[in-house]
């Protein structure tokens, strides 16, 4: 289980810690908001802020975001 904290809301995912943030968002907890755009962070469409800081979370791993 990784904790993480989603628009102001703490949420536990059972997800593999090497998913990628993005498809954890989308298809996991099912928000819409970070778009899948090119795969491999150049576009920006999957860009979420991680304490603050914009991320592409295309190519983030959900277990770096743990505990955020």
């Amino acid at each position: 289980m990784i904790q993480l904290t989603v628009n102001g809301r703490s949420r536990e995912v059972d997800v593999e810690p090497e998913m990628p943030l993005l498809w954890v968002l989308r298809d996991v907890l099912d928000l819409k908001g970070p778009k899948f755009g090119c795969g491999i962070a150049q576009c920006g469409a999957c860009t979420v802020h991680v304490n603050g800081e914009p991320t592409r979370s295309c190519s983030f791993p959900v277990s770096a975001a743990a505990g955020k």
